[in-house]
């Protein structure tokens, strides 16, 4: 896959729930998503299997999209903010919305440097960033303004005020990308058979993600199918008083799964692998509240 394509495609994914959160002007952006790529099955594809509980029936490796790194050292200011970044420094990809390109003038491939603070976290959990010309944090991104592998302009990611929104040119310096590195955390997806519901002759399965080998939660999985957002949450059932046996999952992420026959009562499911995985982009949600106390 391209590096163009992979931008393409991760911008579908992005755009859409950036739209409808960005409303300010304020020049906003958000982390390029991992790629998911299936594993090896250990089931040939459509042979049946009997599988328990806990047992995985599908998994896929988590992968950094594009990895990038400075060639040289760079120093950069912009309004109240300056930073020097070392040669070697590694830059986040990411992606700006049509608001952000609006504000900044600035087109092309980004990364971004590490988030600096602009007030305590207390002052942020009391009034947030409502009197403020920057968000709680910022950052620099720099633009490969003409596909060059040369970053020629920069702005600072955060600012709310129009004086401090503007790219502005640096002196080109270059910098290394590499598509589909090995997630640093060891990521990893799995679909297991998750509980049987003795009752109701129901299974549940379950998408789990582990990080550095230890259970991450999420509320969905977003992706991007034919230029539109969807949500795929982490537990889902069969249902048999409504599908008896034998039922189908055919998009779960992409891959395909027939339940053929169930016995909760001892336990066990037989179980079909259609299809696996897709590469695919991805990116695990985890909805946050944050309060903010007005006082009067």
């Amino acid at each position: 896959m391209s590096k163009r394509k992979i931008t393409r495609l991760s911008r579908r994914l992005a755009a859409v729930p950036l739209l409808v959160l960005l409303t300010a002007a304020r020049t906003s952006v958000t982390p390029l998503p991992e790629t998911l790529i299936g594993a090896p099955t250990e089931h040939a594809l459509g042979e049946s299997f009997v599988a328990h509980k806990g047992d995985v029936v599908l998994r896929a490796k988590v992968y950094d999209t594009e990895v990038v790194t400075l060639d040289a050292a760079v120093s950069v200011a912009i309004a109240r903010f300056a930073q020097d970044i070392a040669a070697g420094t590694r830059l986040d990809p990411v992606l700006v919305p049509p608001k952000t390109t609006s504000l900044t003038g600035a087109k092309g491939r980004i990364y971004c440097g590490e988030n600096q603070r602009t007030r305590s976290k207390f002052a942020e959990a009391m009034i947030g960033d409502m009197f403020s010309k920057y968000e709680s944090v910022v950052r620099f991104c720099f633009v490969d303004s003409d596909d060059d592998d040369k970053l020629d302009r920069v702005f600072l990611a955060g600012a709310k005020d129009k004086a401090d929104q503007a790219a502005v040119p640096i002196a080109p310096v270059g910098y290394t990308s590499r598509m589909f590195q090995p997630d640093d955390e060891g990521g990893e997806l799995e679909l297991r058979v998750h509980r049987f519901l003795p009752t109701t002759n129901k299974v549940q399965f379950k998408l789990v993600l582990t990080r550095n080998g230890e259970q991450r939660p999420f509320d969905y999985i977003l992706t991007v199918r034919g230029g539109k957002p969807r949500e795929t949450y982490p537990t889902f059932d069969t249902n048999p008083g409504k599908q008896p046996y034998p039922a189908y999952f055919n998009d779960l992420l992409g891959a395909g799964l027939g339940v053929m026959k169930a016995d909760p009562v001892n336990g066990e499911v037989e179980l079909k692998v259609h299809r696996n995985f897709p590469p695919q982009l991805f990116k695990p949600v985890q909805i946050q509240v944050q309060y903010v106390y007005i006082y009067y």
